[in-house]
C-alpha cells in the first residue's frame, strides 16, 4: 500500500533544498553507474543520491542504518515516492559505485553556492585532523623492523652460502634461488616425512631452510613496496598509517591506523577535501591548494596555522599568486623575553663581507662554516648558512652556532606582517570559527569519529558525502534563521 506521504510529513527545508539542489546539478553520469542491460536498479539512481545524503546528513553512514529508516522513516518513504526500498547490500553497491564521481558533486555544489553568493573563494581556510581507519589497531608494520630483519638475513645468507661479505640484497637473492635450484635437483626421489616420530634427511632440512629464506625476503620485499615512503601501514587496510591520535583513550600515546585529513573552508562550507598518508599537515598543503587552484578561480588568501608553516609552501603559495596567512610556528615564542634578548643580539651583530664572518658586540667572530642544503621529496631545496664562533666560552658551553636562512625568514617575515594586520586578524578570526568548526560539526554533531571503508580512494569518496551533508545542514541552518549570504566573523570590540 502506498500512503500519501506529502500530506503526513509535515514541511521539511532540508527534504525541500535536497531535491532542488540535485534539480539543478548535472547528473547524466549517474547513469552510467548501472548497466542498460539486464535488470533495472531497485530505485532510481537519482532518488538513491538525494536519499544517501539525507541520510549522511542526519548522522547516518550505515547501510542497514539507511535502510531501516527508508522502511520507516516518512521523509526517506518521502523520497523514495512509491519506490521500493532497497537492501543494505544495494545501498552499499551504489555507494562503492559513486565513489569516482564524489568530488564532482561536491564540486559542482561549491559552484551553486558561489553563483547564489553564498561563498567568496578570496579566502580559504583550511585545517585537518586525524581520522581513525577501519582497520584492526595491533596489524601494524615498521618499516625499520623489516629493514632490521632484512639485514639480519642477508649477513646470515652470506655466511650460510659463503659470499662476499660487501654482497648487495639483490645479489644474495640471485645466489639464494641458485642455491635453492641446485638443491631443489639433489631432493628428487627423496620422500619428505612430516610429523612426531619422523626424522627428516639433511637434503629436506637444507631444502626447507633454502625454501623459508626467500619466501622472508619476499615478504620483505613486498612490505617495503605497500609501505613506499612511509614508516609504517595496517596489514587490514594497506593505505591507512600509524599515527598517534588526540583521542587517546588509554592515555599511552598507542599509534593507531589512520588518515589525515584536509578541509578548506569559506563562508562556513566546505570547499575541497583532501587525504593523506603524512600524520604533519606541513606535507599536504602543496597537494592540497594545487587541486583547489585546479578546481577554482578567484583564490587569494590562503589561511592557515603553525602547522603548515615551511619554505617549501610559502614558495609554492608565492609561485601561484597566492598571499600566506600562515601563523609562524615561533610565534608564541617570539614573545619571550629570552626570545627577544636572542633577536635583539642577533641584530646587533656586524656583518664582515670580505671575511664572510660576523662579530658580536663583545668581540667574537663567527666564521660560516658550511650551507646545510635539505632537499624535500616533492624536490625543492633549501639552503641555510652555518657560522661558528670556536672561542665562545660562555657559560654552558666553549663554542656557538648560528644559522641564517634568508630565503625561509622572508617569508615568515611577510606572513608575519599579513596576520598582524588589521585584515589578518579578521582572517585568523573566521579561520578559527569556519576550518575548526567544521570538524566540530563532522565528529560531534554527525558523530562520525572512524571510517567505514577501507581504502585512500574510498576514504576520500566518504569525506565528500559527508562533506556535501555538511553543506546541505548548514544552507538549511542559514535559510531558517533569514541569513544568506557570505558569512564573515569580526573580532569582538
Amino acid at each position: 500500500m502506498h500512503y500519501k506521504t506529502d500530506y503526513l510529513v509535515k514541511k521539511d527545508e532540508k527534504l525541500d533544498i535536497i531535491m532542488k539542489v540535485f534539480e539543478q546539478m548535472d547528473l547524466q553520469f549517474l547513469e552510467t553507474l548501472y548497466s542498460s542491460h539486464g535488470r533495472h536498479s531497485a530505485v532510481d539512481v537519482t532518488t538513491m543520491l538525494q536519499i544517501l545524503i539525507y541520510a549522511y546528513s542526519e548522522g547516518k553512514t550505515s547501510s542497514r542504518e539507511i535502510v531501516k529508516a527508508m522502511t520507516y522513516d516518512l521523509r526517506y518513504l518521502y523520497l523514495l515516492d512509491g519506490q521500493k526500498a532497497p537492501s543494505y547490500a544495494t545501498v552499499n553497491r551504489f555507494r562503492q559505485r559513486l565513489q569516482p564521481y564524489t568530488a564532482v558533486l561536491l564540486s559542482q555544489f561549491i559552484d551553486l553556492l558561489i553563483a547564489g553568493d553564498e561563498i567568496d573563494l578570496s579566502s580559504l581556510y583550511i585545517d585537518g585532523t586525524k581520522l581513525e581507519a577501519n582497520a584492526n589497531r595491533y596489524t601494524f608494520v615498521w618499516k625499520k623492523s623489516v629493514l632490521k630483519y632484512q639485514e639480519k638475513l642477508r649477513l646470515k645468507i652470506i655466511n650460510a652460502l659463503e659470499l662476499p661479505k660487501d654482497s648487495t640484497l639483490e645479489s644474495v637473492e640471485k645466489a639464494l634461488k641458485k642455491a635453492q635450484r641446485a638443491c631443489s635437483k639433489r631432493c628428487k626421489g627423496i620422500v619428505f616425512v612430516y610429523g612426531k616420530g619422523k626424522r627428516k634427511s639433511e637434503a629436506q632440512k637444507s631444502y626447507e631452510k633454502l625454501n623459508d629464506w626467500c619466501e622472508k625476503l619476499k615478504t620483505y620485499r613486498q612490505h617495503l613496496a605497500i609501505m613506499g615512503e612511509r614508516n609504517s601501514y595496517s596489514k587490514t587496510d594497506h593505505d591507512a598509517t600509524f599515527m598517534r591520535m588526540k583521542e587517546d583513550h588509554m592515555r599511552n600515546g598507542q599509534l593507531k591506523p589512520a588518515y589525515n585529513i584536509q578541509m578548506a573552508t569559506s563562508g562556513n562550507y566546505i570547499v575541497g577535501t583532501f587525504g593523506s598518508h603524512h600524520p604533519n599537515d606541513m606535507w599536504t598543503l602543496p597537494l592540497f591548494v594545487k587541486k583547489l587552484y585546479q578546481q577554482h578561480d578567484g583564490l587569494d588568501k590562503i589561511v592557515c596555522d603553525a602547522g603548515y608553516e615551511s619554505e617549501e609552501n610559502y614558495a609554492f603559495l608565492a609561485q601561484h599568486g597566492l598571499r600566506a596567512f600562515i601563523k609562524p610556528s615561533n610565534y608564541e615564542k617570539s614573545k619571550t623575553r629570552r626570545y627577544r634578548k636572542e633577536m635583539q643580539w642577533r641584530k646587533a651583530l656586524i656583518y664582515n663581507e670580505a671575511e664572510d664572518s660576523y662579530t658580536s658586540n663583545t668581540g667574537k667572530v663567527f666564521h660560516r662554516i658550511k650551507d646545510r642544503i635539505q632537499t624535500r621529496p616533492s624536490g625543492y631545496t633549501s639552503v641555510s648558512r652555518v657560522y661558528k664562533c670556536f672561542d665562545w666560552e660562555g657559560e654552558k658551553y666553549k663554542t656557538k652556532s648560528i644559522q641564517f636562512s634568508d630565503t625561509f625568514n622572508q617569508y615568515r617575515q611577510q606572513s608575519l606582517v599579513n596576520i598582524l594586520s588589521d585584515e589578518g586578524i579578521d582572517e585568523r578570526v573566521n579561520r578559527s570559527i569556519q576550518a575548526e568548526g567544521v570538524f566540530s560539526k563532522l565528529k560531534i554533531g554527525l558523530n562520525y569519529h572512524r571510517f567505514r571503508h577501507r581504502g585512500l580512494l574510498n576514504v576520500l569518496s566518504e569525506m565528500n558525502l559527508m562533506a556535501l551533508a555538511i553543506n546541505i545542514n548548514v544552507l538549511t541552518g542559514k535559510i531558517k534563521s533569514g541569513k544568506l549570504g557570505i558569512t564573515r566573523y569580526q573580532k569582538a570590540a
